[in-house]
């Protein structure tokens, strides 16, 4: 199933409609809720870095804990209005302009075709 931006959109919008308060809860809620989500995707990297191949550290683990990640952050963009589609393309111009700038000079290396053009 191949989702997009604008799927998540209306998963977090549905995360915030079905919650009590979800629309009205305060700025430190969400920054509690993010960081805790963080904190278990780090928890599950760590793990899965300090057992290899045990059965209980799977990366379906770790997809849900970044999964819960990304859901935070479109939960808290909704509720601040902002549309991650937008400021997710315009934030990754800047990074590939940067990374050319700062490694091939501020061209594409020859052979190299862009999925996204600066």
């Amino acid at each position: 199933m191949n989702i997009r931006v604008k799927d998540i959109h209306s998963m977090a919008k549905d995360v915030l409609d079905l919650t009590d308060d979800g629309w009205n809860r305060t700025i430190y809620y969400d920054i509690s809720k993010l960081l805790e989500e963080a904190g278990e995707t780090a928890e599950c990297l760590t793990k899965q870095s300090a057992y290899p191949g045990k059965k209980e550290y799977k990366l379906e683990d770790l997809g849900d804990e970044l999964s819960d990640v990304i859901i935070v952050c479109f939960i808290i963009a909704e509720k601040k209005g902002i549309g991650l589609d937008e400021a997710i393309s315009r934030k990754q111009k800047k990074r590939i302009k940067k990374l050319l700038d700062r490694f091939h000079g501020g061209n594409y290396p020859e052979g190299f075709t862009p999925r996204v053009k600066i």
